[in-house]
């Protein structure tokens, strides 16, 4: 019976009668390995009847192809040429040509069709890397884009001098004349990154897409912060008031004086605290600035990780506490460098999302790759990529600043 379909719509097509539908299906019964048998009885047939085109040059065969696959509408010339000349071979491409005929073909190369399937767009991948940028929202809801101003003077807050300067917003306390607390939110968006100074000298680096809300000015015997995605803390010493970094009520983090990073970003597992120098108390959602419940107090070079998501209504787990991290590498971004000793390419492609501003999609499964090696966070996209198709992986960019993974 399959044969049988086979003959009818390969007459069709000899004939040049057959429907773009009735194309599309012989190509689908062509591909299908099902019908091998009912194929190589087609095979057989044709050659008996018609020489076989053994003459022909790659290249014109690859023409002649393209234009048969092209005859029919919403055909995926690339993807079907490909996979069919990998199982049949050149005997298989020469029914193909027979199936339309050396006329046909001719005619179908220069004939202007009301429906031709429009030209591939090629999307450049060359695209910038990101920069010093962040919006800056004050207590009363107005903005400044940071990246837009003049190195200098841009305000005062709580007699504070609000300084600008070389991608870093310094505040310069001056006496204090008032204790009204105010906050403002520094927001870096994807594509870029930045650097405050707090009223107690406390200086802090923003990743891309990330944000530290702040007060203006620490009035209390404590000191309060909010992050989400990344930062990277150096904070000033102050026995008589503790820092604490709430993370988006996943986790607190208790501070004297130390240096230390959090990564806790939405899109990925874990909210990880990597301790630098210094101690610091990290809590597990306690629902709290205080530390209490699930705590563990690091040493240097110790990780805390938390893999409770936000807004689980879960007990969190326990904190796991990993021991002789590699410090360069979790604190790498800030100065410009990306390590990816031992990254999977998932985590690879979300740093790249965050700066580059892409957006990464996968053609099929996600590959199961390690990479390793640093590269500079100045590089263009495509310079970037070209080095990580070393390790076989390839990438399309799509409309839209779409990055597709290709097997």
């Amino acid at each position: 019976m399959t044969t049988d379909k086979l003959i009818e719509l390969f007459g069709k097509c000899q004939s040049q009668t057959a429907t773009a539908a009735e194309k599309a299906v012989l190509l689908s019964m062509l591909e299908d390995a099902g019908n091998e048998e009912a194929i190589r009885n087609l095979i057989d047939g044709q050659l008996a009847e018609e020489k076989p085109l053994q003459d022909i040059s790659d290249s014109t065969f690859n023409a002649m192809l393209e234009a048969i696959f092209r005859a029919g509408n919403n055909l995926p010339a690339p993807v079907r040429k490909i996979s069919f000349l990998q199982r049949w071979g050149r005997v298989a491409a020469a029914v193909l040509i027979l199936l339309a005929g050396i006329t046909a073909i001719a005619l179908l190369m220069n004939r202007k069709e009301e429906h031709q399937q429009p030209a591939l767009v090629q999307y450049p991948l060359d695209l910038p890397p990101g920069k010093n940028g962040a919006v800056l929202t004050l207590s009363d809801g107005s903005q400044l884009v940071l990246d837009s101003l003049n190195n200098g003077l841009i305000g005062t807050q709580n007699g504070a001098a609000v300084v600008l300067k070389n991608g870093e917003l310094a505040y310069q306390p001056a006496e204090q004349t008032s204790v009204t607390v105010t906050f403002n939110t520094m927001s870096t968006p994807k594509g870029r990154q930045f650097s405050l100074l707090l009223p107690d000298g406390t200086k802090v680096w923003l990743n891309a897409a990330s944000s530290l809300r702040y007060p203006t000015i620490f009035a209390d015997n404590e000191r309060k912060v909010e992050i989400s995605g990344e930062a990277y803390f150096e904070v000033a010493k102050d026995a008589r008031k503790p820092f604490y970094v709430s993370i988006g009520g996943r986790a607190a983090i208790e501070v004297l004086g130390t240096s230390f990073n959090v990564n806790a970003y939405e899109n990925e597992v874990a909210v990880n605290t990597t301790l630098i120098d210094g101690s610091i108390a990290v809590s597990a959602l306690s629902g709290t600035l205080k530390p209490g419940g699930n705590r563990v107090v690091l040493q240097p070079a110790q990780l805390a990780r938390i893999t409770t998501q936000a807004g689980a209504n879960t007990q969190p787990e326990k904190i796991l506490v990993v021991d002789n991290v590699d410090t360069g590498k979790i604190t790498a971004w800030k100065d410009g460098i990306f390590n990816f000793n031992g990254t999977r390419l998932e985590e690879v492609m979300r740093q790249l999302e965050r700066w580059y501003d892409i957006k990464v999609v996968y053609e099929k499964e996600i590959p199961n790759i390690r990479f390793g090696g640093k590269m500079s966070r100045n590089l263009n996209l495509d310079e970037l990529l070209k080095i990580l198709e070393a390790s076989e992986v390839r990438f399309r960019m799509e409309e839209g600043r779409r990055l597709v993974v290709l097997p």
